[in-house]
């Protein structure tokens, strides 16, 4: 058996804290274009995309108890059917909110476990003409940047599809394994991690040895800097910093903004800044004026913000990614001065020293029963006010089955967050993707409002 069939810790991880719903991992993407694309050649098009990216043909084999993660075992009896749906939009509902309705629905409810993680959905009649493709995948399959890697296997850079020639062959069907067999794979994979775990810690220690003998007092203060970064980024936090946004329920609303790019970059440039400082400060005075409007006072909302750490090499399956959790402060009378105070608040979370051994946390977690692992995740994850993920899509015009793409928009999950806020952007415009927790926003017309006003504002001011 391979390694690569075995989950990796933090996708296992984040599978097994699903024993919460509240901390489900549902990735949405939602996708419109101007024509119906072609549905011959969209569904060979699938189909080639499940026959080389092995997880969308795999499901997941465990058991709560079990101290290993996880196996991905190929299907004997694959239906691409079941995955891949056509519908028409229903008269009333052939609009941006129509569609919008199918994404929140897609992100309210679980999977299927005895099949493979994901979803695909074309509704057509999209304001007449058009269509809306809602995709749904685990997080365990990729991450947001893996996400857009796979999507890209959809597109095309100009309506005519090119040859991609023979069809490849479909994956062979997964081995099945008896109690026996599972429990002597189980072993052998944890003495392997167990090295490479144990070796990791051998050579920071060797390390760490050499700097304390070449550099006594840096050695100390580097040691201290760790120690505290740590102490931010695994310091349990049940409990929002938000005194209104607090309940936490199943019910998900989606929203869409979007606005010019190169007027958030621009804005992002003017302070000496990125497009990431531009679309914090959006996020931070859209709850700034949310908390006003709903008569509370808040000073600071907890961020979870995803720190990729895929490489140029890395396949666009499983997670490339550690969280960073800070605290992120609602200030500036203005948007640059609100850039200018996030800028490097953003950077030290980006820099935590402790990031990396986020991953070694994992891999202990991971070695736990779900249930005492859901509770250790839960107590890190559930009293985050706002999660927040920037992440880059296609710069020019694509098509999918000979339909140009209108828009590139994406629902991240809450992940116990009170709200997700998702930026994609494509051929010159970012879209904003807001998943709202109805439980804990009262109010989301009122939310999306604020959030519209700072996008406007941001965007103005570079």
């Amino acid at each position: 058996m391979s390694h690569d069939e075995r989950m990796g810790a933090f996708d296992a991880v984040m599978w097994g804290i699903e024993d919460d719903p509240l901390l489900r991992s549902v990735i949405v993407a939602l996708v419109t274009t101007q024509t119906v694309p072609d549905r011959r050649a969209l569904t060979e098009r699938v189909e080639r995309l499940t026959r080389v990216v092995p997880k969308l043909r795999q499901c997941v084999i465990g058991n709560p108890v079990s101290l290993i993660p996880p196996r991905w075992v190929t299907e004997t009896d694959f239906d691409l059917g079941y995955h891949l749906r056509w519908m028409a939009l229903p008269p009333g509902e052939q609009d941006l909110g129509g569609a919008l309705r199918i994404a929140e629905r897609a992100a309210e409810q679980d999977f299927d476990r005895d099949r493979p993680l994901w979803e695909l959905t074309i509704a057509t009649g999209l304001d007449g003409e058009g269509a809306a493709i809602i995709l749904k995948l685990h997080h365990a399959i990729t991450d947001g940047v893996g996400g857009m890697m796979l999507a890209a296997t959809l597109f095309d850079m100009a309506p005519d599809a090119p040859d991609l020639g023979p069809m490849p062959d479909a994956p062979a069907p997964g081995e099945h394994l008896d109690p026996v067999q599972r429990l002597t794979h189980g072993i052998d994979y944890e003495v392997q991690e167990s090295r490479g775990l144990l070796q990791g810690i051998a050579d920071q220690g060797i390390g760490l040895a050499r700097r304390a003998m070449t550099d006594p007092l840096g050695s100390l203060q580097g040691a201290g800097t760790f120690a505290a970064s740590a102490s931010r980024l695994l310091a349990p936090a049940s409990e929002p910093l938000s005194p209104i946004m607090t309940g936490r329920s199943l019910d998900v609303r989606c929203a869409l903004l979007h606005a010019p790019l190169g007027d958030l970059k621009a804005a992002g440039k003017s302070v000496g800044g990125t497009l990431n400082d531009a679309f914090m400060a959006v996020v931070a005075r859209g709850l700034s004026a949310y908390h006003a409007g709903m008569g509370a006072d808040v000073e600071a909302l907890r961020v979870n913000m995803p720190v990729n750490m895929r490489t140029d090499a890395a396949s666009s399956g499983g997670n490339a990614w550690v969280p960073a959790r800070f605290a992120m402060p609602l200030v500036g009378a203005t948007p640059r001065d609100t850039m200018r105070e996030l800028h490097p608040v953003l950077l030290a979370a980006r820099t935590e020293p402790a990031l990396p051994v986020s991953t070694v946390v994992y891999r202990l977690l991971c070695t736990l029963p779900n249930p005492v692992a859901t509770v250790i995740a839960g107590g890190l994850m559930k009293g985050t006010d706002v999660a927040a993920t920037n992440v880059p899509g296609p710069p020019f015009p694509v098509y999918v089955s000979g339909a140009r793409v209108t828009r590139l928009v994406p629902f991240a999950p809450k992940g116990g967050a009170a709200l997700n806020a998702a930026l994609m952007s494509y051929d010159g415009t970012a879209f904003l993707g807001i998943t709202i927790d109805a439980a804990a926003v009262t109010d989301p017309d009122l939310l999306v409002d604020c959030l519209s006003a700072a996008l406007h504002s941001v965007a103005a001011s570079g």
